[in-house]
Parts: structure tokens; C-alpha cells; sequence
């Protein structure tokens, strides 16, 4: 084998490796569920002082992440344990969407489906 065939299957061997390390997708590319089965009111801000837009039943699945502050570092999550998702998650305070509602909940009340 050639020196520059070994390369490119060298090369292909580590990125097919390097996918398969991957434990989850993005914070931002999958579903949430409440994490204790609990309603939990839904903010039109990110602080539990703003105005309450409604509320989430217990029971909701399919909760769509559409961003969070701090920012969720996709290292952390994706190479993280799901202890380590849920306490990147407590940290922070998230926008949601769900049935075409959108608002803010503390990321501690939201779990990955």
C-alpha cells in the first residue's frame, strides 16, 4: 500500500472513530420532558419574577429546546454522563417551545427524552 493511501485510510479510520465517541446530539437537537412529572409555569422572561405565560402540564413530551443562558458548551454535553447533562441544565435558565407555546423555564424542571 502506497504512503498516501495510508494516509486517507489513516485519516478515515480516525473520523469514523471520532463520530462513534459521540454519546448524545446537541443539547438543541433532541426533546425534554419535565424532569419530576410536576406543571411548571411558564415565564415570558428568565427570572421567576416575570410574567407567567401559561403552564406546562406534568405529563408534556416533546419539549423543544430552543436555546439557554449561559449557552450549553457541546463538549460538555455531548461526551457528558446524564448526570453531567442534568447539572448543565441546573445551571441555567432555558427557552422552550411546546404545542406552539413559547416561553422560559428554569433548566432544573427539564430532563432529555
Amino acid at each position: 500500500m502506497t504512503g498516501f493511501r495510508m494516509i486517507v485510510l489513516s485519516i478515515g479510520l480516525g473520523l469514523s472513530a471520532g463520530a462513534a465517541l459521540a454519546q448524545s446530539a446537541s443539547p438543541y437537537d433532541m426533546t425534554y420532558a419535565l424532569r419530576d412529572g410536576k406543571p411548571t409555569s411558564l415565564y415570558a422572561d428568565m427570572s421567576e419574577k416575570a410574567a407567567r405565560k401559561g403552564t406546562i402540564p406534568g405529563d408534556a413530551k416533546g419539549i423543544v429546546l430552543r436555546w439557554c443562558r449561559d449557552e450549553i458548551p457541546f463538549g460538555s454535553w455531548q461526551f457528558g454522563s446524564r448526570k453531567a447533562q442534568l447539572a448543565l441544565l441546573d445551571a441555567r435558565w432555558c427557552e422552550i417551545s411546546y404545542n406552539g407555546a413559547i416561553g422560559n423555564v428554569p433548566g432544573k424542571v427539564l430532563t432529555p427524552q
